[in-house]
């Protein structure tokens, strides 16, 4: 059926009506489906490419959160909040200012990206480390040495970022620069399509937003692996480590290794050594009455008394020697 109907066309349909043969309902399922499409801001990522990018956040947020909790000593909860198709002109515009923006890359990269902070939640986890109470009412940028102190946990955050990609495709990322005003970061034309994870944070009573700003021209040179094929590639790849790990676990088990009893220890100089004679009596440390150790590889693992067993030399085993832990 062409786009506009003869004459002839609309009288049979108004006769099919009229007589039943066809409902109105029926018309209203044939209508052909507009989807309405912007050319000023282009979709750049398919639905598939944001499901994947998804499950990365997700193993993302969880990393950084049992990170985070581990620093402050103290409950931090992270969510994934949205993932969002954007200009980058209107992600520039959505940022506060003073805000933390974070502007890493890598030589892996073709151009940066973005780490965006709330600084409600930059102050709290400051004051948190440095064995403050967590609560900090501050609204002015950060000084050059609250972004010191704070440049090893941010990039211990992007440490676990590209731990959650390192699946996908792996990076090194390393910190460009940490600007206060949103103005001063001009990483992709403003007309540019960008990927924006929003990450939802909870630090003890504070609450707020982490964002990450993937520009497309970035993502481009790899957007081949951002296929969920790929992703359940890599789940089965982690399923056959884990059978690879048994099998070792398994051939260790079955590996000797020397196991000896050591009835005592004395020490003599050479002089002593060279003047024994038969039936001399070497004096030991220990007295027949306790217990002797069990070296395995050459280190003490068990206490034990020496004894007999079936007509042979043995050591019943009394105590395990647990190791010394370093501090």
């Amino acid at each position: 059926m062409s786009d506009v109907l003869s004459q002839d066309e609309i009288d049979k349909l108004l006769q099919a009506l009229k007589s039943g043969e066809l409902s109105a309902e029926e018309i209203k399922r044939e209508e052909k489906k507009v989807k309405l499409y912007d050319f000023k801001r282009p979709s750049k990522f398919s639905k598939e490419h944001v499901r994947v990018f998804d499950m990365i956040h997700e193993n993302f947020a969880r990393a950084v959160s049992t990170y985070l909790s581990g620093r402050v000593r103290t409950f931090v909860s992270i969510n994934l909040a949205s993932i969002d198709q954007i200009t980058y002109e209107e992600f520039i515009r959505s940022l506060p200012a003073p805000a933390l923006i974070v502007v890493f890359s890598a030589p892996e990269f073709v151009g940066s990206a973005i780490l965006e902070m709330n600084l409600e939640l930059f102050y709290t986890i400051l004051d948190l480390i440095l064995g403050g109470p967590g609560v900090p009412n501050i609204k002015r940028p950060p000084s050059e040495i609250e972004i010191s102190i704070m440049r090893k946990e941010l990039m211990n955050i992007l440490a676990n970022l590209s731990q959650a990609w390192s699946d996908i495709f792996g990076f090194s990322p390393t910190i460009e620069s940490i600007e206060n005003n949103p103005q001063f970061v001009q990483i992709a034309p403003p007309s540019e399509m960008v990927l924006l994870v929003s990450l939802f944070l909870t630090v003890g009573k504070t609450e707020g937003f982490m964002n990450i700003c993937w520009p497309s021209s970035l993502m481009e040179p790899f957007m081949d692996r951002l296929s969920s094929r790929n992703w359940f590639k890599v789940v089965k790849k982690e399923q056959a480590s884990e059978k690879i790990q048994q099998d070792l676990f398994n051939n260790l088990n079955q590996m000797k290794i020397v196991l000896s009893a050591v009835l005592g220890e004395a020490v003599l100089t050479v002089r002593e050594i060279l003047e024994l004679e038969v039936g001399d009596v070497i004096r030991l440390k220990s007295h027949k009455d306790e217990d002797i150790t069990v070296h395995v590889q050459g280190k003490v693992k068990f206490l034990a008394r020496p004894g007999t067993y079936k007509g042979y030399k043995a050591v019943k085993i009394t105590k395990i020697v647990e190791p010394e832990v370093k501090e």
